[in-house]
């Protein structure tokens, strides 16, 4: 019965996470400053498809998780993790480019506050669903002083080095392959995420959420 329940809550929320995934990449090929996007516009026209893709694509992977985790009980931690993570990257993507597209600044030292607060945005949406779902650690748990500060120094080290990268990338390399200076700047963050992601991981499992 306890199983029962705590798996309709992973597909529940495997769902919510889904949803919110295709909604923030959503506006990533909303942004006007991705010529290539507009030119190829059927990608803009079915990109509102995100919203259903992602919630199916989500849910298969739990289920899949879900019974492989009877031969190896690791996998299904790691791929909620996954698809935290796959959020986390589209709350980071489409917060960073609804501010460019609000702003018009695709690079340079004046991209820095935007992917601030979108890399932010990302971290703080990441502690939450990584402690009380992919960690299971008890919901009734209040956020201790000591583990959020711990979150806090990797998350911040994490945000310079995010950063760091997109505007050395953005003010120094030029676009490479013609692409517009709003899709290199989507290349440089698809790096700094991923190098970012490694110190996140790293020192969430051995510090922050250390058993």
């Amino acid at each position: 019965m306890k199983s029962c329940m705590s798996l309709k809550r992973d597909i529940y929320f495997s769902l919510i996470l889904g949803f919110f995934s295709g909604l923030f990449l959503f506006f990533v090929f909303k942004n006007p400053y991705i010529e290539e996007f507009q030119r190829m516009r059927e990608v803009e026209k079915f990109s509102f498809l995100l919203i259903f893709v992602f919630p199916i694509g989500f849910l298969i992977a739990t289920l899949i998780g879900k019974y492989l985790s009877k031969f190896f009980k690791l996998i299904y931690q790691f791929i909620k993790f996954i698809e935290v993570g796959v959020l986390n990257t589209a709350v980071d993507f489409g917060i960073l480019n609804i501010l460019i597209w609000i702003t018009g600044i695709t690079g340079g030292w004046r991209i820095s506050p935007l992917n601030v607060i979108s890399f932010l945005c990302a971290v703080t949406n990441s502690y939450f669903w990584n402690k009380f779902w992919t960690f299971s650690q008890k919901t009734q748990e209040k956020v201790k002083g000591k583990e959020f500060f711990q979150f806090l120094i990797i998350s911040v080290i994490g945000v310079g080095i995010n950063t760091g990268i997109v505007v050395s990338g953005t003010s120094f390399v030029l676009p490479l392959f013609g692409m517009s200076s709003g899709a290199w700047a989507n290349v440089m963050k698809l790096f700094a995420t991923f190098v970012s992601m490694i110190w996140n991981f790293l020192g969430y499992k051995f510090i922050v959420f250390k058993k």
